[in-house]
């Protein structure tokens, strides 16, 4: 009779170990979590499709091509020393800046997310 009591001690030190353990990790996860939402608050404001990088002249070819095909998204140029680069208003999430690059993935398959 006291060996199953004995045992039945034992079970509930084991799981209380590893339910402290688990909370621990997910403790800390929860930490890392907080973590990168903060730095991606600080540092990142969204997410840009590029559509091309090169020259001035091409670049301003790549827009007006571009406009024409797709009127529904705003897109700018900047310039960045040596290159001109080519890229879509910015989106909130990477959901949203996927689901256009898929829509304009065939037309323009050098495009990508940053």
């Amino acid at each position: 009779m006291n060996y199953k009591y004995f045992l039945l001690f034992l079970l509930c030190i084991a799981f209380s170990l590893t339910s402290q353990a688990q909370s621990e990790e997910l403790s800390s996860l929860d930490s890392l979590i907080y973590k990168k939402r903060s730095f991606n608050a600080v540092t990142k404001n969204g997410f840009r499709i590029q559509l091309y990088n090169g020259d001035e002249e091409t670049a301003l070819e790549k827009i007006e091509q571009f406009r024409e095909e797709f009127p529904e998204i705003n897109i700018m140029r900047t310039y960045k020393v040596p290159e001109w680069k080519v890229q879509t208003e910015v989106y909130k999430t990477r959901l949203e800046a996927d689901r256009v690059l898929n829509s304009i993935k065939d037309k323009y398959p050098g495009a990508r997310v940053l």
